[in-house]
């Protein structure tokens, strides 16, 4: 039975409300996981947590909780769910977060998933296009939503473990297994219906979802301190062994709507944070891994935008999708631009 080959992880700091409703959708009457080996792993939370766990541990004697004496930060609190569910001596391991909406209509279809033995299963598809389920990069993309793979124990082995914590500084540390699954052709299933959905697109998200929430700001790198989405997304899909799907991890992710929505707003965005301030190191870190004509493309952009109503000109570029040749070096490179 499914219920004895998953170990669920819960991760929690200091979103007592939020966590509150959580653990309603996973303890609902209905729900078909309410009766699983589930942890609640706690990071140091301040805020009433503790005394909603007991709660609902009095009810529920399958309902586990470790508490950090400290605030050991989100990404590092990721990681030590997934020793925990490595530690568990079952088949698959999820880790869930404190603050996501569940459907669990299509569970069925997660239990036939894992007695098909697929490598991850992907229970999310918000940020996937109709047609793409099975496309590497979509899945990338989409897996960096933490609790939308669960995936088999067996691949969470001690240098998946120990890459992940080398890579908190990125906070895609839960790209680690996900990138060694791609590399060694496993399984990945990604649900014909969701069962998870991010809470940040439901308005009554909260406002706080940093990582480095609890952390004292004069401790914080400064690497940290210049961090984006797309640093750390673009460091973590080098684990990928295809080139060719690093530049269309970058391809598919940048012009998403949570993202940066364009091209445009992106070259605008890296130019202003990294370029102008002469942060070329993180500069590079990112456009090394774009496409050759994205990186023409940023050059347009660093001329065209100091010309008089050349916002306007690059807008109209975008929503025209003109067909664009540039000659460079005697090298014709066609593309639409964005």
């Amino acid at each position: 039975m499914v219920i004895d080959k998953l170990k669920i992880v819960l991760i929690t700091y200091n979103r007592a409300e939020s966590f509150a409703s959580t653990l309603e959708q996973i303890f609902s009457e209905n729900s078909p996981i309410k009766d699983f080996d589930i942890t609640i792993l706690n990071n140091a939370s301040t805020d009433g947590t503790d005394e909603i766990i007991l709660k609902y541990q009095e009810k529920f004697s399958n309902l586990k909780h470790i508490r950090n004496p400290i605030n050991i930060g989100g990404n590092a609190n990721i990681c030590r769910a997934y020793e925990l569910c490595a530690a568990s001596g079952k088949e698959y391991g999820w880790v869930i977060c404190d603050d996501d909406i569940f459907d669990f209509a299509n569970w069925a279809e997660v239990e036939k998933c894992i007695e098909e033995k697929n490598d991850i299963i992907c229970v999310s598809d918000y940020s996937i296009p109709a047609g793409k389920k099975d496309n590497k990069a979509y899945q990338m993309f989409q897996l960096g939503f933490v609790p939308a793979s669960i995936f088999k124990i067996s691949n969470i082995d001690d240098k998946v473990i120990f890459t992940m914590y080398e890579s908190t500084f990125a906070m895609f540390q839960q790209l680690v297994p996900v990138a060694k699954v791609i590399n060694e052709n496993g399984k990945i299933k990604v649900l014909s219906k969701p069962i998870v959905f991010n809470g940040m697109h439901f308005e009554n998200k909260r406002k706080n979802y940093s990582f480095a929430r609890g952390a004292t700001k004069a401790l914080i790198t400064e690497r940290k301190k210049k961090s984006n989405w797309i640093l750390g997304f673009s460091n973590i899909i080098t684990l990928l062994d295809d080139k060719e799907l690093i530049k269309e991890c970058m391809d598919v992710s940048i012009p998403y709507v949570d993202i940066y929505g364009s091209w445009r707003n992106f070259y605008r965005s890296i130019n202003k944070d990294f370029f102008n301030r002469k942060d070329f190191n993180y500069f590079l870190e990112i456009y090394k891994r774009l496409r050759k004509r994205r990186k023409i493309f940023f050059w347009v952009y660093k001329i065209i935008h100091r010309i008089p109503y050349a916002e306007n000109l690059f807008a109209y570029i975008n929503s025209t999708r003109i067909y664009c040749i540039i000659k460079l070096h005697n090298l014709k490179c066609g593309f639409k631009v964005f």
